[in-house]
């Protein structure tokens, strides 16, 4: 019997949750399943965070994963095509470049921008949704704003300057902020009176956020109106031209800038498929997100229509990755029942929804989660710990760090949930003379212990003053502080020393006798002296110089400094629970904290040997499975001949 093909079509939130899925309940089956997710793109982008790149807020590559970093370590084959057309009776997926054979299919294609037929709409305003559009938008607006500086015409000047989102929902509400803090930024850039600018919000209900309870929704309406919006409500869009639009009541408004979010419907390839037809471009699916038409054909995220308790299954993230879940365990079902495998019958979808988050901007924020609703810091602080579990789940901690980058870390223009407090970073070759220093008293630390007998003293009475064994082990550390005071002379950092010049002019080194921030050892450094060090004193004592020694030669060549600055934290917190060093101890760690952030490769062998060091650990297969890669994955030649070969095997 040959493998069982499982296709995913559509990489987005859906389709990403599903193949996981299914990777985590076949990946002890590779000889008998292969997984394969099809997408047009290489990367699986974030839609619920397309509008920070339309306010630039962010760049491009913060809204897109690769799906080699998603699965790098998986079993699930990832290949990029445009499917033109399936034929559901032969289990055929045709698409531009190759034919696809499935026993199982999952589509999630997603969704597109609903225009309701109104006319002009496609012709002349913008929709946000996709990475294209959004680009599309942030140079179509710094483009009105530049032309506006240099129109003088006054009523040219005004269109220029009027920016208007038709869409009162998640999406138009958050683009909205978006340009509240970016447009005074151009408009400073270019010269332009921020007072002329006109940001309006179209919507054709009676209220916006309607999703959201009076609470929070009244707290983002006072928040966008205190900051100079304009919404309008009521205000159904009839019309769309070149020049701007007009609303149902006949009012006209001159605008270069629409941009489209007022709905959304099933893509047109998902709306043409031979398949039950629910609603909006939608189809239909039952409970198991099975199609009505073929037993082996799932539908899932914005593209199938369900109704739960009367109600359509909304098109947000969460439902996305919960009727995955459901379609990939009747998946798993139907395959390990097949190949005679124990597996518990799937579960009929039942939504499990947790609330909705709005930011407007990057600073502030509205929430109803969990039944409680929050406003400005706290709910923004909220979703970001969303979108990090969410990222985290996609592709680990990788994921999860670099969303903390790019959203907190890395933004500028005071645009953060902490302002721009992050974004100010010391060039890294002032660290350089830092980092030297720091190697050398690290250096001249080991120099003092091998020249006072560290490495000659085998009876390893430098680290452990407990009375001796017959074996070499000894007994528990004295815990007065009078029993310390000698050996905390002798020792480490409370008798650090600091190079001075002699009166003849000969350097030599001198005790500093600072007293140790702490009287007696700590508990914990206790336990690990009898526990460990009494085992082997003089390994210890070694290991103390070498490491001394060897991180200070780290730091002056700029060899490794992210773990040499590792070691010189660990040796410093010991150094201080140990009762063994003074205050200074507190400067070895903070300038060690410093060096972490990369300041070898400044005038450093780390310039040339993180990044070797870095390609080589990206291609090994624990990095991939753990996620710890650094940045994107890479691949061996017979890693990647393995990765097309099993792309091959599908066609």
């Amino acid at each position: 019997m040959g493998k069982k093909h499982i296709v995913v079509l559509g990489g987005g939130y859906a389709g990403v949750h599903a193949a996981k899925k299914l990777h985590k309940a076949f990946r002890k089956m590779q000889d008998q399943v292969e997984i394969t997710l099809i997408d047009r793109n290489a990367h699986h982008i974030l839609m619920t965070e397309l509008h920070e790149v339309a306010g630039h807020r962010v760049e491009e590559t913060s809204v897109k994963i690769s799906f080699d970093r998603i699965f790098a370590g998986k079993m699930v084959n990832v290949v990029q095509d445009e499917i033109t057309n399936i034929d559901f009776s032969k289990q055929v997926l045709t698409g531009e470049r190759s034919s696809y054979a499935y026993d199982q299919l999952i589509i999630g294609t997603g969704a597109q921008a609903a225009d309701f037929n109104i006319p002009g709409v496609k012709e002349h305003a913008f929709y946000l949704w996709s990475l294209d559009d959004a680009i599309k938008i942030r140079c179509h607006v710094e483009k009105m704003v530049k032309e506006a500086s240099r129109e003088s015409d006054l009523e040219k000047r005004k269109q220029l300057l009027t920016f208007v989102v038709a869409g009162g929902g998640f999406t138009g509400v958050e683009l909205v902020g978006e340009l509240i803090e970016w447009l005074p930024i151009l408009c400073k850039e270019n010269g332009v009176n921020h007072d002329e600018v006109r940001l309006i919000n179209a919507e054709a209900l009676g209220s916006i956020l309607n999703m959201l309870p009076d609470g929070p929704r009244n707290k983002a309406i006072k928040y966008m109106e205190k900051k100079g919006v304009e919404i309008l409500l009521n205000s159904l869009i009839v019309n769309v031209d070149g020049e701007g639009f007009t609303t149902k009541q006949g009012s006209t408004i001159k605008t270069k800038t629409l941009v489209w979010t007022c709905g959304v419907r099933g893509t047109a390839f998902c709306e043409n498929l031979p398949l039950t037809d629910g609603k909006i471009g939608r189809k239909q699916v039952d409970e198991f997100m099975k199609s009505p038409d073929y037993e082996n054909v799932y539908l899932v995220g914005d593209g199938m229509w369900f109704l739960e308790n009367n109600r359509a299954v909304p098109q947000i993230v969460e439902a996305a990755e919960q009727t995955a879940k459901t379609a990939a365990d009747g998946v798993t079902y139907s395959i390990k029942t097949e190949l005679g495998k124990k597996c518990t019958p799937p579960k009929p979808f039942k939504s499990n929804f947790h609330g909705f988050m709005v930011s407007i901007g990057g600073k502030y924020a509205v929430s109803h989660t969990a039944g409680i609703s929050m406003s400005g810091f706290f709910a923004m602080a909220i979703k970001h710990l969303v979108n990090m579990y969410y990222q985290f789940g996609v592709c680990g901690i990788n994921g999860a760090w670099t969303y903390f980058k790019h959203e907190i870390l890395e933004i500028k223009q005071k645009r953060s949930l902490i302002g721009g407090m992050a974004a100010y970073r010391v060039p890294s070759y002032w660290t350089t003379f830092l980092r030297m220093y720091l190697g050398v008293m690290w250096l001249i630390e080991g120099i003092g212990k091998i020249s006072s007998g560290w490495l000659s003293d085998t009876t390893g009475s430098k680290v452990y003053w407990g009375a001796p064994a017959a074996g070499g082990a000894t007994d528990a550390v004295a815990s007065a502080s009078e029993s310390w005071a000698e050996p905390v002379v002798e020792a480490v950092a409370s008798a650090s020393q600091a190079v001075v010049a002699s009166g003849d002019g000969v350097v030599e080194a001198v005790k500093q006798f600072a007293p140790p921030l702490l009287s007696q050892p700590l508990a914990l450094y206790t336990w690990i002296n009898e526990t460990f060090v009494s085992q082997a004193p003089y390994l210890f004592q070694i290991m103390i110089v070498l490491a001394e020694v060897g991180i200070g030669l780290c730091f002056i060549g700029g060899l490794f400094t992210f773990p040499a600055a590792v070691v010189s934290m660990g040796l410093s917190i010991m150094f201080l629970i140990g009762a063994l060093a003074g205050k200074e101890i507190l400067w070895y760690m903070a300038v060690s904290i410093v060096m972490l952030g990369g300041a070898g490769r400044a005038f450093g062998l780390d310039y040339w040997v993180m990044p070797y060091l870095k390609k080589i650990w990206n291609k090994t297969p624990f990095a991939k499975k753990t996620y710890f890669f650094m940045g994107e994955p890479e691949f061996t030649k017979k890693q990647m001949a393995k990765k097309l070969s099993r792309t091959m095997d599908v066609k």
